[in-house]
């Protein structure tokens, strides 16, 4: 073998012979090209490698974080040369689970057996064959939704698009089918609603072609499954019979479920099953939830307002990282202690509720858990701490891998649960007693049996000392058994305190431990080293920052033995323990319960924690019915920006009534705080729909059917996309979608193209919301143009953001006032940012040379207009004096002269002619 590195310790190194590395070079060349979405690992048996430029270089800066890690592999002849990056089981793992979790791409991996062959296939919706290697002693964070799409042609521009969503975390499955434009607006609600990882489609060309752009521009993976044959596209209703669970006494039977009348629907959900090839996995039969999708229940969200209102954070942001807490209204509000609050939480803010009755059930517990702090402090540190991923060991046991200390953790919750209770029902509120309590008690009662099986089948003294065992008086033979080991462990003991004898030290000084690897050893502080070391009778194991560890023959041959018994032990209770594990499994649905529950309750104590622990507290916000046409929030800030060190937040307010006001112009300084201002208010509305407090004094909020956004310019080189063309491709899905209950926040508006195009598009935009749509509508511009608007306009108004400035100084105040700043300040940003003088010189000339220019031409036309309607005076005079001259000439004379004074750039007469026409 040949490299180009330097071989670090950690790195492994990949030995075949000549004729190993020739039929494996033959084998991958036999593959042929691959999609660049998808990374192959081969399974060398030592180690891990990928092959091929691209897979190499990702996976070295993943693992490695250098190319320099990029071997050449080649046969003696050394005529062609194949790239290689080789690694260990762990960074085997960590590669596969960047892959798949943050980089959302496809991973295979082969092994060989008599030959090579593809062994494990998993992508970011399909994560199961990679279960064990994604989540063994990992919280799981994110959910793991997959959608399948079936999209039928309806009249010119209408479609039918099915979608069945398959959630394998909660195993469920979600229908919903509906009639889209040729835009697929209502599509890229669903899609932001359910976050999917991957889309399943039946082409990716012709009818689908729209659909496609639309997936990418979301981030989610595009997958084109084979087609199956006429016999498998008609057994879905066998499949679902097998997979759902079904109440007792309810006949096993989905035919004639009103979910699968949806038949586009239907079909994408049969496309998904087979995909995912859940009905191979004994662990998915019986356990799924088959439901209906109701878009109605939710604000609707576009991605552009997810991204304008940064309401997740970045791909790969794990809530222990310093960053998290700030870059996102997900990491404001997510104060969770489990991993399933987690989860749920994430999906709470992408699914903001449009029930009155839900939000105001979540706005009074919150505000009961702010009214009793200790109670809130209880919840938080000391019992939803302890509680594990039930839903992740209920999957285990559903698949048939739980082990004892998996159900000795489930068991444990459902100890810890009625304290939660009890200190619940302390608070004496009727929400929390309804929305909390309740289902509880309810999940309690129904895991009752499971609680007294462990009970009765659990050995509790051996847990004490670390091992997970069923109670000898199960077995005979596992009576026996114990009986040897106690008598060992005793002897054991004896030892310890003949060693505490000889060496002469206290008998609290010297530990009789059991460690996985060493077995059962003692263990002296450090300090007690010399004394070991002058002791012939006693070795030293191993030194660690705890103590030293220590043994003699006589304890190592007891220990050997005691490993040996519990062993046999083991294998002689693995058929009870399969025995247990099967009957446990029939509690996976309310262990599912108490697990939804406890999420919501960590979401909720995370909601009150997250108002508490803000720089300034937040408050409860008034909610009105949809259509109350009121928006009003006093000092509302920016939950991300306030967090952040060294800021100073300025607080500002916004004031909007039906019929009275319902769009701000905003016009302002560059970094004026026109952005931060309209996203405050995008979010705190957010805030409030999911059931939060919201970053205000004061805040009543008509509840909306939508939040829609227009922040930011950026071009999609990946997609191809201008600046312009994302703005146009966002403002039209605004437009379509706006009703009279919605807001929209719209920054920056047509600056991808000409000034005069561009604030054409703006204005026209923001007429049509002002006048058709009526909306509420916080509008940002350097158009200063549109602020004409609010003369013809009474729900319109100017707002600016205000800045000092003279000849010296310029100082950005970031407060909203009333009326229009007529100037951008740009070049003043300019020396704030501190370009070069010279440069900043340069830029004011140049813009004194075109304000000049653009003055002169204006006076030159004003000079020329001026003659002209001195000539219209004198021809008015006249023909005043005329008394000959007719009603028709003197009206044609009256209009030509007020059609030369409206060109003419003059306040005074464009005032006068509106008071005269008035």
């Amino acid at each position: 073998m040949e490299g180009k590195s330097i071989v670090s310790r950690q790195e492994p190194v990949l030995h075949l012979d000549t004729n190993a590395r020739r039929n494996f070079i033959k084998f991958y060349n036999k593959l042929g090209e691959k999609p660049r979405s998808t990374v192959r690992f081969y399974d060398q048996t030592d180690c891990y490698t990928v092959h091929g430029s691209d897979d190499c270089e990702q996976v070295a800066k993943i693992v490695y974080k250098s190319t320099a890690y990029v071997h050449p592999l080649l046969p003696d002849d050394k005529q062609e040369t194949l790239q290689y990056v080789a690694m260990s089981k762990a960074n085997f793992e960590l590669a596969v689970r960047d892959l798949l979790l943050v980089r959302n791409l496809r991973v295979e991996v082969y092994v060989r057996r008599t030959e090579w062959q593809l062994e494990y296939r998993g992508s970011p919706g399909n994560l199961l064959q990679f279960e064990d290697i994604l989540f063994a002693n990992k919280e799981v964070l994110v959910g793991n939704t997959i959608i399948s799409l079936q999209v039928k042609l309806e009249g010119g521009t209408q479609r039918r698009v099915g979608v069945a969503a398959v959630e394998q975390n909660d195993c469920s499955f979600q229908l919903l089918e509906f009639v889209d434009d040729d835009f697929f607006t209502e599509l890229e609600a669903t899609v932001v609603l359910l976050g999917p990882k991957e889309c399943l489609l039946p082409s990716a060309d012709g009818e689908y072609t729209a659909v496609k752009t639309l997936l990418e521009r979301n981030g989610v993976m595009i997958t084109v499954p084979k087609r199956g044959s006429a016999a498998e596209r008609n057994d879905l209703l066998q499949d679902l019979n097998r997979l759902l669970r079904f109440a007792k006494g309810q006949q096993e039977d989905a035919n004639g479920r009103k979910e699968l009348q949806m038949q586009l629907a239907a079909e994408a959900l049969r496309v998904a099953i087979r995909y995912l090839d859940l009905i191979n996995d004994a662990g998915n039969l019986g356990h799924y939830e088959l439901k209906q999708l109701d878009l109605k229940r939710f604000v609707h969200l576009d991605s552009a307002a997810v991204a304008a209102l940064n309401i997740m954070p970045k791909p790969g942001t794990h809530p222990t990282m310093p960053s998290y807490r700030w870059q996102s209204i997900l990491g404001v509000l997510d104060h969770c202690r489990t991993p399933q609050g987690h989860r749920l939480m994430a999906q709470w803010v992408k699914q903001p509720l449009r029930s009155s009755e839900i939000l105001n059930d979540r706005h009074n517990i919150v505000q009961c858990l702010l009214e009793s702090p200790e109670t809130l402090d209880t919840l938080s540190m000391d019992y939803l701490k302890r509680i594990p991923d039930i839903l992740m060991l209920t999957k285990k046991l559903m698949r048939r891998k739980a082990s004892l200390q998996d159900l000795f953790r489930i068991y444990q919750v459902i100890l810890r649960t009625p304290k939660i209770l009890q200190l619940l029902l302390s608070l004496e509120h009727s929400t929390v007693q309804s929305v909390l309590c309740a289902p509880f008690k309810s999940f309690l009662e129904d895991l009752t049996g499971l609680k007294q099986m462990v009970e009765q089948v659990v050995d509790f003294e051996s847990i004490e000392k670390g091992e997970y065992l069923v109670k000898s008086t199960f077995d005979n033979r596992l009576m026996e058994l114990q009986q040897t080991m106690t008598e060992l462990y005793n002897k054991m003991e004896r030892l310890q305190n003949k060693c505490c004898e000889e060496l002469d030290l206290d008998g609290k000084m010297v530990k009789l431990e059991n460690v996985a690897k060493l077995g059962y050893h003692l263990r002296t502080t450090i300090k007690d080293d010399s004394v070991l070391r002058k002791n012939k009778n006693y070795r030293i194991v191993d030194v660690i920052k705890g103590g030293v560890r220590f043994t003699s023959d006589k304890l190592e041959s007891y220990a050997d033995e005691f490993a040996s018994c519990r062993t046999r032990y083991e294998e002689q209770q693995q058929s009870i323990v399969e025995e247990i594990i099967q009957v446990a499994v029939g509690y996976a649905a309310p262990l599912t319960s108490l697990n939804n529950e406890l999420a919501q309750l960590d979401c909720l104590v995370s909601f009150a924690i997250a108002a508490r622990c803000a720089p300034t507290p937040y408050v409860r916000p008034k909610m009105l019915a949809e259509g109350a046409g009121k928006l009003l929030l006093e000092d509302v800030r920016h939950p991300c920006l306030e967090l952040q060190e060294h800021v100073s937040f300025i607080a500002n307010s916004v004031a909007f009534e039906k019929d009275k006001c319902n769009m701000f112009i905003i016009t302002g300084p560059n970094m004026g705080g026109k952005s931060t201002y309209i996203r405050s208010v995008g979010t705190a509305v957010l805030m409030a729909h999911v059931g939060a407090f919201v970053p205000c004094s004061m805040a009543t909020i008509s509840m909306v059917d939508s939040i829609l956004g227009r922040v930011g310019a950026s071009d999609n080189i990946i997609k191809g996309l201008s600046t312009f063309m994302v703005e146009m491709i966002e403002t039209s899905g605004i437009i379509r979608t706006a009703t009279e209950k919605s807001l929209v926040i719209i920054d920056e508006l047509g600056r991808g193209t000409s000034t005069y195009e561009g604030c054409g598009i703006a204005w026209s935009i923001a007429e049509h919301l002002a006048k058709q749509t009526k909306c509420f509508t916080l509008f940002a511009t350097h158009f200063h143009e549109i602020t004409k608007l609010a003369e013809t306009l009474p729900t319109v108004k100017n707002v600016h953001m205000a800045a000092v400035a003279d000849e010296d100084n310029f100082t950005l105040l970031y407060q909203v006032r009333p009326g229009v700043m007529e100037k951008s300040f740009g070049i003043q940003v300019a020396r704030l940012a501190n370009f070069p003088e010279h440069v900043v010189q340069n830029a004011q000339e140049v813009y004194n040379e075109f304000e000049d220019e653009h003055a002169g031409k204006q006076s030159e036309a004003d000079k020329a207009l001026l003659d002209k309607i001195q000539v219209a005076i004198e021809q008015l005079s006249t023909a005043g004096n005329n008394t000959d001259i007719n009603v028709e000439d003197l009206t044609q004379l009256v209009a030509k002269f007020a059609k030369d004074i409206k060109q003419l750039d003059s306040d005074y007469f464009k005032t006068v002619l509106t008071s005269s026409e008035v």
